[in-house]
């Protein structure tokens, strides 16, 4: 079965980087509840689209990363390594903090925004052709075609959400990385431990070498059944401990011990070269904001800031013990917001046990929970009489409020969703100009226009 583009879709004038966007997320969902993973022709419509484009995902050899917390990093870290031995890299990851250019980069660096529009056009026909198509479809789709353009070598691949049926599951490996499975996007990918790592070891493919990071016994016991299976070796990695690695916290060198081990497998069956200086300086090199990410300071001092983007009870465990850790004894005040499809109760409730001053924010993300229905969910718990659960109108004064009620010598954890943690640092960039580096992606903050519906039609239908 084959599809043809429909006639008449595009219009006379070239698309520009506001329409490329407005297309691509013109039917999004953001009410925070997708189906299931029971439509199983959604690979079909992927390799559809993508045998009309020419099959791009398979003029670059990949790796492919999954897991609920940490793939992101992982991925990074792997691409870096590859990168500093030399090869050309692409990087797809998802979602982004500051604009949608994050998502694909070539050498390190962002899609441009003419080459974002002029793929978009090329592919808009097959995307008109194809009903059914996801935002997260399409948006991979215009990655692979980048990558082919740009002639990567290798392209690391993050899976957005579980692996089996993920659009990104088009891809033949030549190795596969799964970070830590917990339980987070269970209205999609299963209610247990055990539904959740069946559908992240759908990316587990026959004789493909795996490297794992050490897993709850339940999750374990599903990589193994489906590696053994697929005769896919698979293999649980060790903390990286050669060098300084730029993220903080244990689990972050096991993560970086996955991107060390997936290339040294690649070295191994000789598809890349090998030099421990150059894998420790990609490692020590990589860069991956509003992972336990401190804000830098101005000269003046005051209460930093902390962002991270956990936002299910696992990560937030990890987040925490992380910094208890690195601050034993120094007080800390939240801000939090949420995305209305997170089991919020669990959160709160680590969360109103580690401090006794919370600020309650929203962010501008359409998933994004209401103050007010915070507050509901908070009214609901049982709170210590001396607790402070503060509303914050903006982010800005979410900071000053934090700020002001933090004692001496603490700091502030910004967290709950990606959203939160980005527009923090947006927040901080302005009361603080000039301490983020030149080619922080901070910089491309709110360049992206607001994702509205197009003004103008590009089909017939």
């Amino acid at each position: 079965m084959s599809i043809r583009p429909t006639s008449g879709l595009v219009s006379a004038k070239a698309l520009s980087y506001e329409d490329a966007l407005g297309l691509l997320f013109r039917d999004a969902r953001y009410d925070g509840r997708g189906p299931k993973y029971n439509k199983e022709r959604r690979l079909e419509r992927m390799r559809m689209v993508l045998a009309a484009l020419n099959n791009p995902q398979d003029r670059f050899r990949a790796v492919h990363v999954t897991g609920t917390k940490g793939k992101g990093s992982t991925s990074a870290y792997t691409e870096s390594i590859l990168r500093h031995l030399g090869r050309r890299t692409g990087l797809f990851t998802s979602p982004h903090l500051h604009t949608c250019r994050e998502r694909i980069r070539v050498d390190g660096h962002l899609i441009g925004r003419e080459e974002c529009a002029a793929l978009m056009e090329r592919a808009l026909p097959h995307f008109e052709a194809m009903p059914g198509l996801t935002v997260f479809d399409r948006i991979t789709i215009l990655a692979f075609l980048y990558f082919a353009q740009a002639k990567v070598e290798w392209a690391v691949v993050e899976v957005g959400i579980g692996g089996r049926l993920d659009s990104t599951n088009v891809l033949l490996p030549a190795v596969c990385g799964i970070t830590r499975i917990g339980k987070d996007h269970m209205h999609v990918l299963g209610d247990s431990l055990e539904e959740i790592a069946e559908e992240k070891a759908g990316i587990i493919k026959t004789g493909t070498p795996v490297f794992s990071a050490p897993q709850k016994q339940k999750a374990r016991d599903v990589l193994q059944r489906v590696a053994e299976a697929k005769a896919a070796p698979l293999t649980e990695a060790q903390r990286y401990q050669r060098a300084a690695l730029p993220l903080v916290g244990r689990h972050q060198q096991i993560n970086a011990g996955i991107a060390f081990e997936m290339a040294r497998e690649l070295h191994r069956l000789g598809l890349i070269p090998w030099d421990d200086q150059c894998v420790d300086s990609g490692l020590a090199h990589t860069w991956w904001p509003c992972r336990i990410e401190w804000l830098p300071q101005p000269e003046s001092g005051g209460i930093p800031l902390v962002v991270d983007c956990a936002h299910n009870s696992d990560s937030l465990d990890v987040l925490l013990s992380t910094l208890l850790a690195i601050h034993p004894r120094r007080p800390f005040s939240f801000i939090f917001g949420i995305n209305r499809d997170k089991d919020m109760a669990p959160i709160l409730t680590r969360i109103l046990a580690a401090s006794k001053r919370i600020v309650l924010v929203q962010s501008r993300h359409p998933k994004a929970m209401s103050v007010p229905e915070l507050r509901e969910v908070v009214a609901a718990m049982p709170i210590d009489p001396d607790q402070m659960v503060i509303s914050g109108a903006s982010m800005k004064v979410a900071i000053e409020t934090a700020t002001r009620i933090t004692p001496s010598g603490g700091y502030l954890i910004g967290t709950g969703s990606v959203f939160v943690a980005a527009e923090l640092r947006e927040v901080w960039n302005q009361l603080h100009p000039g301490l983020f580096p030149p080619d922080d992606w901070i910089h491309e903050a709110n360049t992206d226009p607001p994702l509205a519906p197009m003004p103008f039609a590009y089909s017939d239908h």
